[in-house]
C-alpha cells in the first residue's frame, strides 16, 4: 500500500477521467450482475409458472444487457486508457527531470542502463497496471462480492462449497506467491545489465570491432540473455503453474456446487432456474478468483517495477537547487576558496583546509598526478558535491547560498572526453544557448577551428552527426565542445585536459582560438600539455589533496628539486619521446 500511496499524486492529476470510468465500469458491472439473474428469472418465473406473456420482453432484455455492457465497456476502456498514458508520461517526465537533477555521487553508482530501464520497462509495467490491471481488479472484485453474496442468499449450503473452493486458491497462491517475486526481482537485476551492456558495446562499436571482440561481445550478450530469460521462464512457469492449478481447484469447485444442487432439486428446495443462476454466480466469483491469482503473480512482478520507479523518484538530490535563493551576481570571476574541507567517503578525507585564491581574469593550470584533486577542485567549484566545511565564493558571495541554475550559468566547460548528442551541428555547438542566432554559431564553429568540418558536412550546420557524434573525428568532436563553450561566452571557463584528444596541428590551431577565449577571462585549466601550463598566469601544483606550490612557470623553476620542475622535466621528456 506504501508504493501506491507513493503514485496518489498522480493519480489526483488524472482523478476526474478515472473516476468516470470507473463508474462506467461499475454500470458495466451492474448489466453483466444481471444476466444470470434475468436467465433465473425466465427459468422460474416465465417457463415454469406458463407466464408466457413475459417471454419477449424477458428475452430482449437477455439480448440487450450483453450489449450496452459491451458498448460501456469499449467507451470506459478508452477513458481510462487516456487516462493511463497521460498518467505514465507524468512519471516518467517527473523521473527525467530528477535523474537530471540528482547528483554525480548517484550516477557513478547507478549506470546509465539501469536508469533507461526503469525509466521505459518499469513505468510500461506501471502503465499496465493502470490501464489493465486496475480496471480488472476493479471489476473483478464487485462481481466477486456480488457473486458471492447471491450464492449464499439463494443456499447457504452451495454457499459454503464455494467458500471452500476459495479457500483452496488462498492456499495456492500464497505456495506460488514468493517464488514468483523472487525470479522477477532477478530478471529485472538482469535486464539492467543487459541493457547497460548493449549501451556501451553499440555506443563503442568502432572499438569492439577494432579488437576483434564481435565473437566474444555476441557470446557474452547470448549467455547474459540465456541467464536473464531463464530467471523470466521459471517466473511465467511459477505463474502458470499457479494458473493451473486454481483452473483444477474451480473445475473441481463449480462440478460439487452443480452436483449439490441437481440434489436439492431433486428435494424440491431448489429450482432449475436456481441452480442456473447459482452456477453461473459460481463461475462468476471463480473467474475473477482465477484471474486475481493469475493477476497476483502479474502484480507482484507489476509492484517490483513500481518500487524500482519510486527508488528514482524518492532520492533526493545531495545537492540541493536553492529555489528562492538570490542568483549568483557574477562580475569578474575573482574566485576564493577558503579552507575548504571535502572527501568523497567520510573516512578518507580529499581536501584538509584547502586555500586559494584565483584573480579576475586569470588563467591558473592545475598540475600534478592522477588523483591529486585537480579535476575535484573544478567540480566543486560547479558546485556538483557539496563540501563540508569551509567556503567556495565567486566575487564575494558563498556558491552554496546561491540559487543553482544561476551559479551554473557562469561557466563554460571542456572535458576531456567531449559530449557531443544526436541532432545537428548547430544544435550541438548552441547546446548551451539553444536560439543563438546562426551568426553567432559560426562565429564559434570559427574560432574553435571547425570551419573546415562545415564545409565539408553535406548541410552544413544542419548535418545530423549522429548518436554521440560518430560521423565525426574524435578531435572534432573536442572541437564541437570547444566551440559551445566559446558560444556561451562564460564568466568562468574549465578546461579538463581540453586538448588531450588532439594532434599536433589540431592542438597548435585550437591554442590560438583558446588563448583567444581565455584572455581576460578567470579560466581553471587541467592539463598536461607544456604550452597550456608554462603559458598561465598560475600554476597550481597539488599532491594528496594538498596544494605544494604555486607560482608562475618561471617561478617554480627556479626552486631547485621542486616538485612542478620535476614534472615539467617529465613531461617535456615525454613530449620529445612522443611518435610524430
Amino acid at each position: 500500500m506504501e508504493l501506491l500511496r507513493k503514485l496518489a499524486p498522480y493519480l489526483k492529476r488524472h482523478r476526474k477521467r478515472i473516476t468516470i470510468g470507473l463508474i462506467g465500469m461499475a454500470v458495466f458491472t451492474g448489466f453483466t450482475l444481471a444476466q444470470p439473474l434475468l436467465m433465473r428469472f425466465l427459468f422460474n418465473d416465465v417457463v415454469e409458472a406458463g407466464n408466457w406473456s413475459l417471454l419477449l420482453p424477458v428475452v430482449a432484455l437477455v439480448a440487450l444487457a450483453p450489449l450496452l455492457a459491451g458498448l460501456l465497456q469499449f467507451v470506459n476502456q478508452r477513458i481510462i486508457m487516456r487516462s493511463g498514458l497521460g498518467l505514465v508520461s507524468d512519471i516518467r517526465l517527473d523521473m527525467y527531470e530528477r535523474i537530471l537533477a540528482l547528483s554525480l555521487h548517484y550516477h557513478q553508482d547507478n549506470s546509465s542502463g539501469v536508469l533507461v530501464n526503469r525509466m521505459m520497462d518499469d513505468v510500461n509495467m506501471i502503465q499496465r497496471l493502470i490501464t489493465g490491471d486496475t480496471v480488472t481488479l476493479f471489476i473483478d472484485v464487485i462481481v466477486f462480492g456480488v457473486a458471492i453474496g447471491v450464492v449464499f442468499t439463494l443456499s447457504p449450503l452451495l454457499g459454503a462449497l464455494l467458500m471452500v473452493t476459495l479457500v483452496l486458491y488462498v492456499a495456492a497462491y500464497r505456495g506460488f506467491a514468493g517464488k514468483i517475486r523472487a525470479r522477477s526481482t532477478s530478471y529485472r537485476r538482469m535486464q539492467d545489465g543487459i541493457s547497460e551492456r548493449l549501451q556501451e558495446t553499440i555506443g563503442g562499436v568502432k572499438h569492439v570491432r577494432i579488437y576483434n571482440r564481435e565473437l566474444m561481445e555476441n557470446t557474452n550478450f547470448t549467455t547474459r540473455t540465456t541467464q536473464s530469460l531463464q530467471h523470466a521462464l521459471h517466473s511465467q512457469l511459477n505463474s502458470v503453474g499457479l494458473g493451473t492449478t486454481c483452473t483444477f481447484i474451480a473445475g473441481f469447485g463449480s462440478a460439487a456446487v452443480t452436483i449439490a444442487g441437481l440434489v436439492m432439486v431433486l428435494r424440491g428446495e431448489l429450482q432449475y432456474g436456481d441452480v442456473f443462476a447459482v452456477n453461473t454466480f459460481v463461475w462468476m466469483a471463480l473467474n475473477p478468483a482465477i484471474r486475481l491469482t493469475n493477476m497476483a503473480g502479474q502484480l507482484t512482478e507489476t509492484f517490483v517495477s513500481v518500487r524500482r520507479v519510486v527508488e528514482v523518484l524518492d532520492e533526493t538530490p545531495s545537492v540541493g537547487p536553492n529555489a528562492g535563493a538570490p542568483p549568483i551576481v557574477g562580475s569578474v570571476g575573482h574566485v576564493e576558496f577558503d579552507n575548504v574541507h571535502f572527501a568523497y567517503v567520510a573516512s578518507a578525507p580529499l581536501y584538509r583546509g584547502l586555500s586559494l585564491d584565483v584573480a579576475p581574469g586569470s588563467t591558473v593550470a592545475l598540475v600534478g598526478h592522477t588523483g591529486c584533486g585537480k579535476t575535484t577542485l573544478t567540480t566543486l567549484l560547479m558546485r556538483h558535491w557539496d563540501i563540508q566545511s569551509g567556503q567556495i565564493r565567486i566575487d564575494g558571495q558563498d556558491i552554496a547560498t546561491a540559487e543553482l541554475r544561476s551559479l551554473r550559468r557562469l561557466f563554460g566547460v571542456v572535458l576531456q572526453d567531449p559530449v557531443v548528442f544526436d541532432g545537428t551541428l548547430r544544435e550541438n555547438i548552441a547546446y548551451g544557448w539553444h536560439d543563438a542566432p546562426l551568426e553567432r554559431v559560426a562565429a564559434a564553429a570559427n574560432a574553435a577551428e571547425l570551419s573546415t568540418l562545415v564545409e565539408r558536412l553535406p548541410d552544413g550546420y544542419e548535418t545530423l552527426i549522429g548518436t554521440h557524434g560518430i560521423k565525426l573525428s574524435v578531435g572534432e568532436k573536442q572541437r564541437v565542445s570547444i566551440a559551445r563553450a566559446i558560444l556561451k561566452d562564460p564568466l568562468i571557463l574549465i578546461m579538463d585536459e581540453a586538448t588531450s584528444s588532439l594532434d599536433s596541428e589540431s592542438e597548435a590551431l585550437i591554442q590560438k582560438a583558446l588563448d583567444r577565449v581565455l584572455k581576460g577571462r578567470t579560466s581553471f585549466v587541467v592539463a598536461h600539455r607544456l604550452s597550456t601550463i608554462v603559458n598561465a598566469d598560475a600554476i597550481v601544483v597539488m599532491d594528496s589533496g594538498k596544494i605544494i606550490e604555486l607560482g608562475t612557470h618561471a617561478e617554480l623553476m627556479a626552486i631547485p628539486g621542486g616538485h612542478y620542475r620535476d614534472l615539467y622535466e617529465e613531461l617535456q621528456g615525454q613530449a620529445k619521446g612522443a611518435p610524430a
